[in-house]
């Protein structure tokens, strides 16, 4: 029965590879798969990271410093986060082509046109892993042999990415209701200008037709 239980992580790590590789060989074959590039990419860190995770877990089976060794779960984990919200993306692509004709990359880095209520919310889901990865930075910090810097140019970069996508969205969404993108300096209104702001942003049905800044996302036309 020892033996069994002995060989049974190395079962699972080899079933988490072939269902790794197996899942990102369709992926990639796949042909005018909406989003493909974004379902590549959360394959391809679910293989990384599948793998890892059971790895780690034998070698702090047969270590003296397991605990040191688990602390790595903690990078992984962002690429975990990183990989939910790659595939939140696809997801997205699919929807918004079928309903906007709106295109993820312009969503994310534009800040010329218009996105409805909608968009702005599901924006929001996908920003939160975002999020939670800045707020998992500092525990990989305490990794051993994990160089510091390393997480602070990946603290950065995600700031940076998150900020940048953030106003963005936020422009657009100003600009479905007729104002500009600056309306969002609001936010540095502590709590009434943040309720105002997302009650605003998540609620007001935005300008019916074509306004100063672009068709109308809904392709609804005015009298």
């Amino acid at each position: 029965m020892n033996n069994v239980n002995e060989f049974f992580p190395y079962v699972q790590l080899m079933m988490a590879l072939v269902a790794s590789i197996l899942a990102l060989v369709l992926a990639s074959s796949a042909k005018n798969l909406i989003g493909k590039e974004w379902l590549v990419a959360s394959t391809s860190i679910t293989l990384i990271t599948w793998p890892s995770f059971l790895i780690i877990s034998l070698i702090a089976r047969h270590s003296d410093n397991a605990q040191q060794i688990y602390r790595w779960y903690d990078v992984f984990n962002l690429f975990v986060l990183f990989g939910t919200a790659c595939f939140g993306l696809f997801l997205f692509s699919n929807w918004s082509r079928s309903r906007m004709k709106l295109d993820v990359m312009d969503l994310l880095f534009s800040f010329s046109g218009r996105i409805p209520r909608s968009a702005f919310w599901i924006s929001l889901c996908i920003l939160s892993p975002l999020g939670t990865i800045l707020g998992f930075a500092p525990f990989t910090s305490e990794a051993e042999g994990f160089p510091k810097i390393v997480i602070w140019i990946v603290y950065a970069g995600w700031f940076i990415l998150s900020i940048w996508i953030s106003l963005a969205v936020y422009a657009k969404r100003w600009h479905d209701c007729s104002k500009s993108g600056w309306m969002s300096l609001i936010l540095l209104i502590p709590i009434v200008g943040v309720l105002w702001f997302f009650g605003y942003l998540g609620f007001v049905r935005g300008t019916h037709g074509v306004n100063q800044y672009g068709d109308d996302p809904l392709g609804t036309q005015t009298a």
